[in-house]
């Protein structure tokens, strides 16, 4: 076999060659524009506004950012409206020559604070401890025709006050908590296998990020660039599965449709970003953990949505991530195009052994399918993902067991009318991380762990991933009443913090039937309220989140019911409140 990058491209990977040249061909040329950046006002007006327009069937909202033609054809299907949640993004533009233009992003400034533990997701780089947390973000971007460079930097202040450590934290030979993940098992603890600090150090502290910046260039729909923006891929509302902006962006190339590709015979319309990228680790995983593993990581991913002509306002896609360390003499041909290969055989070794897969695979492997299905004269969307861990052997292996390493979200969306306010928004979705009895016959790893790839699906010591983590769950509803200045919502979540944890814990540290810890979950239950007011060129976001955390800190696990119920609930309040100035 010849190891020629030339053999490698057509030989295995033909679907590479073919991707480009359909869309090189197929797509029309369009106008250049940027990127709306996740998370963005804007970035959330789009989805609203696409539940209120008719005629937007072929754009999924399933491979984020989005670029700016997209939301403004949203925009001009809906029609006028003078109420700020169709407000248009006006910023102003300069013409510097015939060929290019500056623009500016709308300024954001934003403070947070928690007033007994740290509580948060979705917040890109920022990491919302306990005490004041304050943001900006903002900048300019330049375009043309055929390039578009984007600064958008993303500052931030962290109070990162002192909070009880909760117990099974890792110590170090002095017995000093370490600021790393919590440990599972003795033999096998969590804080080996992913990268999350349970508190980024003892001090405040402040970050520049890079936030949604990016070099993109243009042509005939299709888009080549570098970038540091975070991606958001698939169909939920309140979280993704693979990728999110629960952490800060990856650094990462890029091979991408801007628009919706028109297929040939008129099947329909393809999105696709394809990446290679390097995560990096936090501080406190490379200074707690043996210089073995502070090595570099690279990791490929794949977005591929499809979306019919024959069922319109329906899209399906498909994503996969495959993360693994650089070796020593760097990257080959094939590592850059790993995301299309397909699935090894079975190892003996992983097959006759009590630990998960994981500890005898060299790459990490996170794969998911999805759905949304927008239905416009109803004015709401249904939408869900379907997420596996790791891999099924062959075609009988999933046939037996399809739930191995499975998770999944579902949510629904509507938009209800109303005679005294302009509209209400109600949105229900839920999510689980948590596996299945299958380990009662076959061992399954926590979700974005790896036993190999020790920093697991993490950027900065935060998780790429549903915000959520590993081994957990939420349900969560909002209802939301939209009126001409402003709006004002509730929203209601249980989240089970690791339950994972929890059944581990009891099934290793007290085996055999009948009744164990039943009493001592950890629970999340989070209730607040949200609104919005426009004042004048100012727009004001405010949320108060009542957060009880129920059995904080799981220093009663294993203990009897009766020892204690209450005895370790922590309460804790999030004031949030955002300006945004609108040009």
């Amino acid at each position: 076999m010849t190891s020629s990058a030339a053999y490698t491209i057509q030989g295995q990977y033909p679907l590479v060659a073919i991707l480009i040249l359909v869309c090189l061909n197929l797509v029309p040329a369009q106008t250049a524009a940027q990127t709306v950046p996740v998370g963005d006002f804007r970035d959330d007006q789009f989805r609203l506004l696409q539940l209120l327009s008719d005629s937007t069937a072929e754009i999924s909202y399933m491979n984020r950012p989005v670029s700016k033609e997209s939301y403004q054809k949203v925009r001009r299907n809906l029609g006028y409206s003078d109420s700020w949640w169709a407000s248009p993004d006006s910023t102003p533009k300069i013409n510097i020559s015939e060929d290019f233009t500056v623009g500016f992003y709308e300024p954001v400034l934003q403070a947070t604070q928690n007033t007994k533990l740290p509580y948060g997701g979705n917040n890109g780089a920022a990491w919302y401890g306990r005490g004041i947390n304050t943001e900006f973000q903002g900048g300019v971007y330049l375009t043309s025709d055929y390039l578009d460079i984007s600064f958008r930097p993303h500052l931030i202040y962290t109070g990162n006050r002192d909070f009880e450590a909760p117990r099974f934290l890792p110590r170090d030979s002095e017995g000093n908590v370490r600021y790393v993940a919590p440990g599972i098992l003795p033999e096998d603890t969590l804080d080996q296998r992913i990268d999350q600090p349970f508190r980024f150090g003892p001090d405040s502290y402040t970050t520049f990020d890079w936030g949604h910046s990016s070099i993109r260039f243009h042509h005939h729909g299709l888009e080549l660039g570098i970038s540091n923006e975070p991606l958001w891929w698939g169909p939920g509302v309140r979280y993704a599965l693979v990728m999110s902006n629960n952490a800060s962006g990856v650094p990462h190339g890029f091979l991408g449709s801007r628009e919706p590709i028109e297929l040939p015979w008129n099947i329909g319309h393809l999105q696709f970003r394809w990446i290679a990228a390097w995560p990096r680790d936090s501080k406190f995983f490379e200074d707690s953990i043996s210089i073995h593993y502070e090595k570099k990581r690279f990791m490929n991913g794949l977005n591929l949505i499809y979306s019919p002509s024959f069922l319109p306002n329906f899209h399906i896609g498909t994503s996969r991530i495959i993360q693994q360390y650089i070796p020593d003499g760097g990257l080959k041909a094939a590592d850059y195009f790993a995301i299309f290969r397909s699935f090894p055989n079975p190892d003996e070794k992983a097959l006759n052994s009590a630990r998960d897969a994981s500890h005898y695979e060299d790459k990490n492997a996170l794969n998911s399918v999805y759905f949304r299905w927008v239905l416009p004269e109803s004015n709401a969307e249904i939408y869900g993902e379907l997420y596996k861990e790791s891999h099924n052997w062959n075609f009988r292996d999933f046939l037996m067991e399809p739930q191995h390493g499975r998770a999944y979200t579902f949510g629904v969306q509507k938009i209800i009318e109303s005679n005294w306010i302009d509209f209400v928004k109600v949105n229900a979705e839920v999510n689980s991380l948590l596996p299945g009895r299958i380990d009662e016959v076959r061992p399954q790893t926590y979700y974005y762990t790896h036993k190999r790839i020790k920093q697991g699906h993490t950027n900065r010591g935060q998780l790429l991933g549903a915000a959520i983590g590993p081994g957990s769950e939420s349900q969560f509803v909002s209802i939301e009443g939209y009126f001409k200045k402003g709006k004002l919502g509730i929203f209601a979540q249980r989240m089970v913090d690791n339950n994972h944890f929890h059944y581990e814990f009891n099934q290793r540290f007290y085996p055999g039937g009948g009744f164990k810890d039943q009493f001592h979950h950890r629970i999340n239950l989070n209730l607040g309220l949200t609104g919005a007011y426009q004042v004048g060129s100012f727009l004001l976001d405010g949320r108060i989140t009542w957060n009880k955390n129920f059995n904080y800190g799981r220093f009663d696990l294993g203990k009897p019911a009766f020892y204690t119920i209450e005895g370790h609930n922590v309460i804790n309040m999030q004031y949030q409140l955002s300006v945004r100035y609108l040009f």
